[in-house]
């Protein structure tokens, strides 16, 4: 009978039994009912509403004759809308808790209040002031949640300028270094028509090598057939096995070759970082992930032996890397990592003599938490020990005078 149930709005249902064969309402009263189906209709006898044959053609959709009378009902649903098919035309309409309200007849609108049911214009009536009430109910919540909204970003807001005026400078600088590159490419354009195929036919070690003459001689003015020699040595002493310890022998032949190069292009300003790019670019393809970047910390190294780096060694190496495809930090970035480097054993505070690593009883692990120093450097200094001064640091390979500083600053001898 359905006494006590509520409906989606919290309303009671329709009061009413239906049974096989009986059927009891409120408004309807009591009715006997038989029902058959026979050739895809349904015939169904009421003893109030008398005899029909009815059919569904469509999902929602029946096609009947009640009495001699034709018939048509459909009812579809799609969203808050309820849309009504008669044989006088559709029409839609909406339900809320008060009611329903007919958006193309109102007249056919209903509304229920305290209990009492309202049809036609008076329904209509109450409609239209439950659904303006609604409106301003709705409005006013969204302008609450705006509010509190607002409330968290001011809230938020100093933490947002401060980290925004932190990231500007690196923004601003990454700005700048897309927009040369994307002027670079013009000469590089120009430059790939001109040598590109005869460069393309390097070798790594001649890409190597190529690499550390633009860095060190063109970087800081000089010719690079004058700079081959001094290089040479540079490297033998300063730098591990590896593409650019291999490229010794080619750096006279390599250093020719630039200068050709630049007697081609002495008419571009930029055709020093076009250069640069160009040999990065091809190292990327030719080497290993692990080996480019100690090329160029190895060629950087090389280039600090001589004094602090240029503003236009700097422009050099932020082409090297955005063109091989490395992610390179600014100094202050760096320098901030190394002072904040030991985040492996946060127990330790570095700087001070006594809590520095010993490098005499250093475990591997330990070792390799230093800067610079991977799992063949930890070995190999394990092998060397014991060590009496910091300086010996400097005859396993790859340590030089810069990274013999930076280490210092972590670990001791004892």
């Amino acid at each position: 009978m359905n006494i006590g149930r509520k409906d989606e709005y919290g309303k009671q249902r329709r009061i009413e039994h239906r049974g096989k064969y009986l059927r009891a309402s409120r408004t309807g009263g009591v009715a006997l009912r038989a029902q058959a189906k026979a050739m895809g209709a349904n015939l169904t006898a009421n003893t109030n509403r008398g005899f029909r044959v009815s059919t569904t053609p469509l999902k929602n959709t029946q096609v009947a004759l009640q009495n001699g009378r034709f018939v048509l009902r459909g009812r579809y649903s799609h969203g808050p809308f309820q849309f009504n098919l008669s044989k006088t035309g559709v029409t839609a309409s909406t339900r809320n808790r008060l009611g329903t309200f007919n958006w193309i007849k109102p007249q056919r609108s209903s509304a229920k209040l305290f209990g009492v049911q309202f049809r036609g214009r008076k329904a209509v009536n109450l409609q239209v002031l439950y659904m303006l009430f609604a409106a301003v109910a709705a409005v006013c919540t969204l302008l609450f949640r705006l509010f509190v909204r607002l409330l968290e970003v001011l809230v938020l807001l100093p933490g947002i300028i401060y980290r925004a005026t932190l990231a500007s400078p690196y923004a601003s600088s990454m700005l700048m270094r897309r927009y040369r590159n994307w002027r670079l490419s013009r000469t590089i354009a120009r430059l790939e028509r001109y040598t590109g195929r005869e460069m393309d036919s390097w070798q790594v070690e001649e890409l190597a090598a190529g690499a550390v003459l633009i860095l060190a001689a063109w970087g800081r003015g000089n010719k690079t057939t004058e700079m081959a020699s001094v290089l040479e040595q540079a490297i033998a002493e300063h730098t591990q096995e590896g593409p650019l310890q291999r490229s010794l022998q080619y750096l006279p032949d390599t250093s020719l070759r630039l200068e050709k190069y630049t007697e081609e292009f002495k008419g571009d300003p930029v055709h020093h970082l076009a250069l640069m790019a160009m040999l990065a670019s091809r190292l990327a393809r030719k080497i290993s992930e692990d080996e480019l970047p100690e090329v160029l910390l190895e060629a950087d190294e090389i280039t600090l032996n001589d004094g602090p780096r240029t503003m236009l060694q700097e422009r050099m190496l932020e082409v090297f890397g955005d063109f091989a495809g490395l992610q390179l930090f600014e100094e202050d970035s760096v320098a901030l990592a190394e002072e904040s480097y030991p985040a492996q054993a946060p127990d330790r505070e570095f700087g001070h003599v006594e809590s520095k690593l010993d490098l005499n009883s250093a475990s591997l692990e330990e070792l390799q938490a230093l800067p610079h120093i991977g799992e063949e450097r930890a070995k190999a200094i394990a092998a060397r020990r014991p060590f009496f001064d910091m300086e010996e640091l400097k005859e396993i390979d790859g340590i030089g005078p810069q990274r013999l500083e930076s280490i210092r600053a972590y670990a001791t001898v004892r």
